[in-house]
């Protein structure tokens, strides 16, 4: 008798209980991947504007560092003038100093 009832037990369990099992088990399988796609799809998508967002900066950076080289090419001739014209200033100065102190003598 127990081992008859052991048997029905073990069909029952092989013919009814696993099949649902595996069932429920793939569809939960399945919308673990599909939720699991969803977030690599999303992430994905973001990467991918990063990317674009960070070739534009890098695009612009190299813009500005051209326009600075520019600017920095035109006033190096003048900060050279600049200079040139405050030492004559300061030359003059002295020079004038020079004189006071000699009528001072």
């Amino acid at each position: 008798m127990a081992e008859q009832l052991w048997n029905t037990l073990m069909r029952f369990h092989r013919e009814v209980a696993l099949p649902e099992i595996r069932e429920e088990l793939r569809d939960e399988i399945g919308a673990f991947r599909r939720e699991t796609n969803a977030h690599f799809e999303a992430i994905y998508k973001r990467l991918d504007r990063l990317e674009s967002e960070y070739q534009a900066l890098s695009a612009a950076v190299r813009r500005v560092e051209e326009r600075l080289a520019a600017v920095e090419q035109e006033l190096g001739p003048m900060v050279v003038r600049s200079e040139l014209l405050e030492l004559k200033a300061q030359v003059a100065s002295l020079v004038e100093r020079i004189a006071q102190l000699e009528n001072e003598i």
